[in-house]
């Protein structure tokens, strides 16, 4: 069963940014696995970072309130989850330093151990029209990062230097810091600034790039954008980022729904208003409805009403996790004339006193 990130917190579903964050900082120095070592503290302390991750997040938030635990599960990675969610930050705030660089935390969330010189993620917005999400499509993108030299190839040292160990970090490519909290010694491993955690240094910096290993270069990359992706999800494209020697950094593509000129999205349906003739309306018939898959006629029943919805089933947009497509919801709205003619005033007027029951002059009508 899918997690509740309310409860997880044990707060209210219209709780406050402020009653979220009081809840989280009671329970993450409750199961901190500094302070808990019982079995069960990692899981509970990984278990409120995510919820926490959620739910201090506006946007997440919507989308989670939007689709529940298990469609929100569907939806989203653990890696989109912890997405901007800065630990070291949170706990600064809160008065501590736990240092998130350590094995521990690297394996409980996925990060890894401190890498030399990693490349910075970079992220590229991407305006979709409605039917290119619907549908799925491949677009080129025009990135300006930056690669590795190809005088140097990428390692900052100009041909034939002479390699030195580090001074600063003696050649480990690794810097200790230790800080004392509330909570005791604290330990923190981060890349050495000097090398880049090379653990060297060279004699001679490459005249190309000036020893930095990289120059900014535009590239061109085709991104594939499945079906059914919603406005504001983000692709991650491994190692399509800034290079570095410790490895390149990854280039997110965030999603931006154009505003369509007929449809509205709600999660996989789409909405519509459809303009019907009042005389359609009492009459029924044929009417021609827009879908993301063209036009389709449907057979409206006499004596619709202003507001009546229609389903179409399936002519929403498909799912991104598992089979089938949402639906598309028309709102019928009733035309009326603006103007008539008077023929077909007269016509309107006959209708009225049928209704109303009085007598028809007949020679009004010019029927005889």
């Amino acid at each position: 069963m899918a997690k509740d990130y309310y409860d997880t917190l044990g707060v209210q579903k219209d709780a406050s940014p402020e009653q979220i964050k009081k809840a989280y900082r009671e329970l993450a120095l409750k199961y901190h696995p500094d302070r808990n070592a019982s079995k069960e503290a990692e899981a509970k302390f990984k278990e409120i970072n995510e919820a926490y991750a959620v739910l201090s997040d506006a946007q997440k938030r919507q989308q989670y309130d939007t689709y529940g635990p298990s469609g929100f599960g569907q939806r989203f990675s653990e890696e989109e989850i912890f997405r901007n969610f800065n630990f070291n930050d949170i706990f600064r705030e809160m008065g501590a330093n736990f240092g998130f660089g350590g094995e521990m935390f690297g394996g409980m969330f996925g990060q890894g151990a401190v890498r030399e010189d990693v490349g910075q993620s970079i992220l590229y917005r991407m305006p979709l029209t409605l039917e290119e999400l619907a549908h799925g499509t491949v677009k080129e993108i025009s990135v300006r990062h930056q690669k590795a030299c190809q005088r140097c190839s990428g390692n900052g040292a100009e041909p034939g230097s002479k390699v030195r160990k580090c001074p600063e970090c003696n050649g480990t490519g690794q810097v200790v810091t230790v800080r004392n909290t509330f909570l005791g010694s604290m330990q923190t491993i981060t890349v050495c600034g000097r090398c880049g955690g090379r653990g060297k240094s060279y004699e001679k910096r490459c005249r190309e790039c000036g020893g930095r290993g990289t120059t900014l270069q535009n590239e061109k990359i085709n991104v594939t954008v499945p079906a059914g992706v919603f406005n504001g999800a983000r692709l991650r494209l491994e190692g399509m980022g800034d290079y570095g020697q410790g490895g390149a950094g990854d280039l997110y593509v965030e999603i931006e729904e154009l505003k369509h000129k007929i449809f509205t999205r709600e999660g996989d349906n789409v909405m519509a208003d459809v303009k019907v003739p009042f005389y359609t309306a009492i009459l029924g018939g044929s009417i021609t409805i827009p879908t993301l898959n063209g036009n389709r006629d449907v057979t409206l029943e006499a004596g619709a009403q202003q507001g009546r919805r229609m389903v179409l089933k399936g002519d929403g947009i498909k799912r991104m996790r598992g089979p089938g497509s949402g639906d598309e919801i028309v709102t019928i709205h009733i035309d009326l004339p603006h103007s008539m003619s008077p023929e077909e005033r007269s016509l309107i007027e006959r209708f009225r006193q049928l209704r109303d029951g009085k007598t028809v002059d007949s020679k009004h009508f010019g029927l005889f």
